[in-house]
């Protein structure tokens, strides 16, 4: 199975949505999100930002890690329904439609944004992005980074291959753990486990532990 790795957890935001949203840790509300940018930007996007711009507004050149099984997938349905019809797409959502957008959108959202990468794995999605902070802070690549992973429910289209789990949205700036006694949590798979992560850190918790996924975990 491998060694598992760790990680603290400096600080953290996020939104956690079934029927209805709850706010957890920083999350901030919309109007964090400059005018401009709020009018036109997607909920998922609207949401990725309302927890990362609360932990990266003070922290100037910070790198961000982005990760989604799925990234914007109710904007890609309406595309593709848009198509279907033979209608005229959008070219501001097809834009805001592609997985790294929301980070383009945050770094609008910063005076000093530091670089961003956007990762998807499937199930693996949140250990492969816990894996690549882990390897830039232990390569003194950076002091710490924000990971942020967004897993909504699916479309309507696509019920069937959901899970009952509520959508969550997480940001947490993540640095090199230290021998501090801190309540650790172990990371499962999917969105399953970033919820674990989000129960772990409102009851206190402030370390990650997970084990790195397998290459062939990533390969599809």
């Amino acid at each position: 199975m491998g060694r598992s790795l760790g990680l603290d957890v400096a600080n953290w935001a996020a939104i956690v949505s079934a029927e209805t949203a709850e706010d957890f840790g920083a999350a901030a509300p919309e109007t964090i999100i400059p005018a401009g940018q709020r009018r036109r930007l997607p909920a998922f996007s609207r949401a990725v930002l309302r927890t990362a711009l609360p932990l990266l507004i003070k922290k100037p050149h910070c790198p961000v890690i982005f990760t989604s099984p799925h990234g914007d997938l109710h904007s890609t349905v309406t595309l593709l329904t848009d198509i279907a019809k033979r209608e005229a797409l959008s070219p501001s959502l097809f834009g805001l439609s592609v997985h790294n957008a929301p980070t383009g959108a945050l770094s609008l959202c910063l005076d000093q944004p530091g670089d961003h990468i956007s990762i998807a794995g499937d199930t693996a999605t949140l250990s492969a992005g816990l894996t690549e902070a882990y390897a830039r802070l232990a390569t003194n690549e950076a002091q710490s980074v924000v990971l942020i992973y967004a897993d909504e429910r699916l479309p309507e289209i696509y019920a069937a291959f959901d899970t009952a789990s509520p959508g969550v949205f997480l940001a947490a700036e993540l640095t090199l753990s230290g021998d501090n006694g801190n309540t650790e949590t172990l990371i499962g798979p999917g969105r399953d486990g970033a919820l674990a992560i989000v129960h772990a850190l409102t009851a206190g918790a402030r370390r990650l532990n997970w084990l790195p996924p397998r290459a062939d975990a990533l390969a599809a």
